[in-house]
């Protein structure tokens, strides 16, 4: 239960050390721009980096052969079978085109929409792409839909679970939404898509992989 939790005050702490060592560089060497966006994104990689592997590792210490037992109360960290991630994938992209359509039909005012806010770091796309497509997925998908599902189902049960850990996914991200209710939909779509992944699969892997192309797709929106 405290995976969320530390996973989140990790990523805030890296975050705020990180930016004032920034801004510590940038008064002493006195950066242009482009360098301290260049550092910026370099830091925020880092972040999720550093939160992501710190809360695995005190999990894995912790929670031994449930690491990989693929029962509501495992974590999931199991391989799963070829048809499971071929329906993640296909899931996660419809999904996205869902979102996609979901924008147009009902787009956001004064405030940029769900996609521009994956690859939102200019000087570096690349460090912005890694963390949208590849580390966060992994992550959060290991977080809620690992740790968080597997603790809560004893108590809830397996569907009662996947409703609370994708409550929380989906609370997880209203900030970066400003306001903009429907751009919660597609975001709540997902985690239900990856915790009912995660249950029937026995796996996290499908899952993971329908979070990747759901950001993939979006990311090549804000690209464009």
């Amino acid at each position: 239960m405290g995976a969320p939790a530390l996973y989140l005050l990790l990523l805030v702490g890296f975050a705020q050390a990180q930016a004032l060592l920034l801004v510590g560089a940038a008064v002493v060497a006195r950066c242009g721009a482009q360098n301290m966006a260049v550092y910026g994104s370099l830091a925020l990689l880092l972040t999720q980096l550093g939160a992501g592997l710190l809360t695995f590792r005190w999990l894995r210490a912790r929670v031994g052969a449930r690491w990989w037992a693929g029962s509501a109360c495992g974590f999931g960290f199991r391989r799963s079978t070829r048809g499971w991630v071929l329906a993640g994938e296909g899931g996660g992209l419809l999904l996205a085109l869902a979102a996609v359509a979901l924008a147009w039909l009902l787009p956001r005012h004064g405030a940029p929409h769900m996609a521009s806010l994956l690859i939102a770091m200019p000087a570096l796309p690349l460090a912005g792409t890694l963390i949208s497509v590849l580390l966060a997925p992994l992550f959060e998908e290991g977080v809620f839909r690992g740790a968080l599902l597997g603790a809560l189902a004893p108590a809830l049960g397996p569907l009662g679970a996947g409703v609370a850990s994708t409550a929380l996914f989906t609370m997880l991200h209203v900030p970066e939404q400003a306001g903009y209710f429907w751009g919660l939909l597609p975001i709540a779509a997902l985690g239900g898509l990856a915790a009912w992944l995660r249950l029937r699969s026995g796996s996290l892997w499908p899952g993971i992989v329908a979070h990747v192309c759901f950001n993939a797709l979006l990311g090549l929106g804000a690209l464009h």
